[in-house]
């Protein structure tokens, strides 16, 4: 039986696969002389869920949401029958529940961009390097597989070149679910795979009218209080490490059921970057240039994207990926 996840590629022919204009040239680093540098914060963890503020600057993420807005009325806005009320995404069994709008683009050139230019490898390597952030003994930008007594280094290599962007209008929201591992080629044609889902907000509710939207975590495994809309199937696994056959999508967002392994749990952080629900799941709102990375695959924490109660919420989304 085929083990159920959710795609991004559905319902997108293979043209719509490309940017059908040419992304904005992101001018920023993490930090400079003139911003000073934020720091890592850990959410849940002290490695599961980490924010990193300002990450991108003002700019960067006006022109990111500029271009979003344009692809958005090229891909989906102007196909719609004005007309006609706008088509409702019906809950499938085995499949998280989602009705925001998406594109996606192959961009190794924007992935690398992000990475380099803007800055995510020196702080992913700031990071690992931290005494409270390290992975066990490895330094640097590592992780570590096989047996204890086996272990393998395997690096950081970059940023997955699929790039996704995430509109989420009033009333829309993506039910509880695991992100899985993805494997995909790089430049040099070698295997890679995902290890942590990259989350950067383009807005927040200080700067625009949105109202909602946060991110929620689950360190418990399951969600106590189910939300609209959202289903309860069995968890997913397309993709996964070691599966020998590449994911698609969204990092393959397999719909919440089993409890994966979900590391030291305990909300912490600066004061306004997260608070928790009362069903104890843990939400980060969303800020302007906010950076939010999770762990995925085997070790994936269950979570979801709250209902926008008001306004819109601009996202773009990729993932780390690390040498096989």
């Amino acid at each position: 039986m085929a083990i159920p996840s959710c795609n991004d590629d559905e319902g997108m022919n293979n043209d719509e696969h490309e940017s059908f204009l040419e992304w904005p040239r992101l001018s920023s680093s993490s930090f400079s002389s003139s911003r000073p540098a934020p720091r890592w914060t850990a959410i849940l963890g002290p490695c599961q869920v980490l924010v990193f503020p300002n990450f991108l600057s003002l700019p960067d993420t006006r022109a990111l949401t500029d271009y979003l807005l344009q692809e958005m009325k090229l891909q989906i806005d102007d196909k719609l029958d004005p007309t006609k009320p706008r088509p409702v995404k019906i809950p499938r069994p085995g499949y998280a529940f989602r009705d925001n709008d998406r594109i996606q683009f192959d961009s190794p050139e924007f992935a690398s961009m992000v990475w380099n230019k803007c800055g995510l490898r020196d702080r992913w390597k700031e990071l690992w390097d931290h005494p409270k952030y390290g992975l066990e003994t490895v330094q640097g930008q590592s992780i570590t597989s096989g047996t204890r007594n086996n272990k393998r280094i395997r690096r950081a290599v970059g940023l997955s070149r699929n790039i996704r962007m995430y509109r989420y209008q009033q009333g829309q929201s993506f039910g509880a679910h695991y992100d899985e591992s993805v494997i995909e080629k790089d430049d040099a044609g070698d295997d890679v795979v995902s290890e942590y889902t990259v989350l950067i907000y383009l807005n927040g509710e200080r700067d625009s009218d949105l109202i909602g939207g946060e991110t929620v975590f689950y360190p418990k495994g399951k969600k106590p209080i189910p939300t609209s809309g959202a289903t309860a199937p069995t968890r997913g696994g397309g993709g996964k490490k070691g599966g020998g056959a590449k994911g698609s999508g969204n990092g393959n967002a397999a719909a919440a059921g089993g409890a994966p392994g979900t590391g030291a749990a305990g909300a912490g952080g600066e004061s306004g970057l997260s608070y928790t629900l009362p069903n104890g799941g843990v939400a980060v709102k969303p800020e302007r240039g906010l950076l939010l990375v999770h762990k995925h695959g085997d070790e994936c924490m269950l979570h979801e994207a709250l209902i926008v109660q008001r306004g819109f919420k601009y996202v773009l989304r990729t993932d780390v990926v690390y040498e096989l």
